[in-house]
Order: structure tokens, then sequence, then C-alpha cells
């Protein structure tokens, strides 16, 4: 009889995986060949962690979520590429991440205590440091890092290889083609009635960073010089530098407009398409690392 059924299949676990024995894993979940999910982690219903996932601690992955999806990149050839992933982060419902590509530096990296709001996507060979938040249905294209601290909120889009600087903002709706600065807040004011652009300071993400306020204040003024006008911006950027005794958050945004600059449209990473982020060179397992070619091993200066 219909009503005697008993349902016993209730998840996939490979059998190369290593779940550890305080994780959870949810009813209708997947977990992939070599992946591997740590104590304390709580994976939900129907979520999917791929091949060669390596969750840390304490992490809380909602339901529907996919970790370790193949790479949307038709150079993507299938080798064995990496999602790391550290401690206590927590994704909502639906958020997806994918492994790292062979042209990228083979690894996806999502450090500690980062959240990603329902929906949010993090594509292959993007780097997130500690604390990074992602609002809903957030996109992140390939080859993005997002620098400690940074929010990004919902419904934004940050193109290929662009940089969000630490403790920075992303408005709204706003679509990322360039670096932002840290501690800037970035925004296109009245969604596409003016070119996206740092708008003054994220003084939220200041007081995240725990700066003082004398600091605060003098990164107020030099974002307002910098970014007022933009015209001789690589001479402000200069004379920002050349100060003498220049406070640590100052150096911090100056040194990162000026790679910036340096970079194709405003995209300090554009410098390492085809070549390995020194991200990747830095995080990947010793050894992966030791097991790719020579010349996939170096990462670019």
């Amino acid at each position: 009889m219909a009503g005697d059924t008993e349902l016993t299949v209730l998840r996939e676990v490979a059998d190369s995986a290593r779940v550890d024995p305080g994780a959870r894993v949810g009813v209708f979940s997947t977990v992939g060949p070599e992946a591997v999910v740590g104590a304390g982690t709580v994976v939900g219903r129907r979520a999917t962690i791929g091949p060669r996932v390596r969750l840390g601690r304490d992490n809380v992955v909602g339901d529907g979520c996919v970790l370790g999806a193949m790479p949307q990149d038709l150079k993507y050839r299938g080798s064995p590429t990496l999602l790391i992933i550290g401690d206590r982060n927590r994704f909502a419902p639906d958020a997806s991440v994918q492994l790292g590509t062979e042209h990228g530096g083979y690894l996806t990296r999502i450090a500690d205590d980062v959240f990603m709001d329902k929906a949010a996507h993090v594509a292959h060979d993007c780097h997130l440091d500690d604390k990074v938040r992602l609002g809903p249905c957030v996109l992140l294209a390939g080859h993005v890092r997002v620098e400690t601290g940074a929010t990004i909120e919902e419904s934004c889009g940050a193109h290929h290889f662009t940089t969000i600087g630490a403790f920075s903002r992303v408005g709204a709706r706003t679509p990322v083609r360039r670096d932002v600065p840290p501690f800037a807040y970035f925004t296109s004011f009245g969604f596409y009635t003016a070119a996206p652009a740092p708008h003054g300071t994220d003084e939220e993400g200041m007081a995240r960073a725990g700066l003082a306020e004398a600091e605060k204040d003098e990164l107020r003024r030099a974002l307002r010089h910098l970014f007022e006008d933009e015209q001789a911006l690589a001479v402000k950027v200069a004379e920002l530098l050349a100060r003498p005794d220049l406070p640590a958050p100052l150096r911090r945004l100056g040194e990162f407009c000026r790679r910036s600059l340096s970079g194709q449209f405003g995209r300090y990473r554009e410098r390492f398409r085809g070549r390995m982020p020194p991200e990747a060179a830095r995080h990947l397992p010793a050894e992966f690392l030791a097991g790719l070619p020579e010349a996939q091993r170096e990462a670019a200066p």
C-alpha cells in the first residue's frame, strides 16, 4: 500500500568524500567526490557540494545552494580544479559558487565569516576575503576579488577582473565595471542616470575597520579630492602617496588607486588574464600546486 512506502535514501555522499562526524548534511543533498565538510558545518536540504570542494568549520549552507558548480567558461577543459571555503561562512538559500579554471589559477576561494544572501552567485576564479557581505541576487563574474569587509548590496553585477576594495560599499543595482576603491561608497545615483563612481565614504565600513576619527576625516577629504573630478587622477594619487607620514588607511587607498590605474579599463586584475594570480599561488594546497607544470605554478608579478 502507498501509505506503507518508506523512503530510505535521503542523501548521496561519495565514497571519497570526507564529512566530519560533527557536520550535518540535510535530506536530498549531495556531497561529491573528494569533497571535505568540516566539523560543525550544517548543509541544508537539496544542497549540492560538488567535487573537490573543501568546506571548513561551522559553515551554514542553506537549502538549494550549489557549491562547486562547473565553471561557466568555454575555455574550461574539465581539469580537477578547487573551491576552498574557510570557516563560519553563511550561504543563504539558492546561493551558488563555481570551481576555478585552469587558466584562472585552478582556485575559487572564500575566506572566513563571509555572508552570501539569497541567490547570490560567485563565478569561477573569484577570491573573497574575510567578512565580505553579498546582498540578494549579487552576481560576480569570473576572476573578481572582493577584499576584507566589503559590502555589495542587492542586485549588483561585477565585471570580470574587477576588485572591490576593503571596507567599501557598492550601492544597490550598481554595475561594477572598474575597481572600487577601499572605504568608498560606489554607486550610480538614480539607477543609470549617472555613471557608477565613488560618492564619498562608506561610514559603516570605516567603523567596522576600527578607524580613529582623525583617520576617517582624512579619508573623507582624500576621496572627495580624488573623485569629485577625476581629471589628473594619476597626479593626485602620486601627490597623496608622496605625503610624509601618510596614515595607513590613506596609503592603502593611494596604493589601490595606483594599481587600478596601471590596469586596463581601470581593472588591476586584467594583468592576470590567462595567468595564475598571486592569491591562487598563495592559497592552493602545496600538494596540488606541486602537481602542476612549472609554467602554471608561476604567479604573475
